[in-house]
């Protein structure tokens, strides 16, 4: 039940027209209404900004995108925008984006001891961003695919120089 309805149906003695201006934000989305949002949606489509189709149109495109995303896609994406999301990590690509680095170089170049920096490249390796390969005693790292490579670039063009 949801606090529109409570406090209507309340016997504390409060006239329901109090509460027809409740802010519907405040409540948790899974209490929304399925009605209420799609109100919303319908309100946005009669506006105009959204083209020519229907409200029921609108809703029925956006429900198949919904679903056309996979969620085994979905969960690598966010391991690899997790693995990303730390600074150490894409000072770590950033270096071995141009040639293949043993982990102790790695380690001297950004000043981390062993333990750090191979809890690091374990993220990378885990996420599908590098490959590694071992040599006797050293192991050498290489980012997994070019366009691994090319889209650090981008992202660094981006933050540097605007899109």
């Amino acid at each position: 039940m949801c606090v529109k309805d409570f406090l209507a149906k309340s016997q504390t003695g409060f006239r329901n027209d109090i509460f027809k201006n409740v802010n519907l934000n405040l409540l948790p989305r899974s209490r929304m209404s399925t009605t209420v949002t799609e109100d919303r949606l319908k309100r946005l489509v009669e506006s105009g900004l959204r083209g020519s189709c229907r409200p029921g149109e609108r809703v029925s495109q956006l429900r198949k995108r919904a679903k056309e995303i996979d969620d085994l896609t979905l969960r690598r994406l966010r391991e690899v925008f997790s693995a990303v999301a730390d600074e150490t990590r894409l000072k770590m690509l950033e270096l071995i984006r141009n040639e293949e680095l043993c982990a102790c170089e790695l380690m001297t170049a950004m000043e981390l001891t062993q333990p750090t920096t191979s809890h690091h490249l374990g993220i990378l390796e885990r996420s599908g961003l590098v490959t590694s390969r071992r040599e006797g005693k050293w192991v050498f790292y290489r980012l997994a695919h070019p366009k691994v490579g090319a889209l650090l670039a981008k992202g660094i063009q981006i933050v540097k120089w605007g899109p």
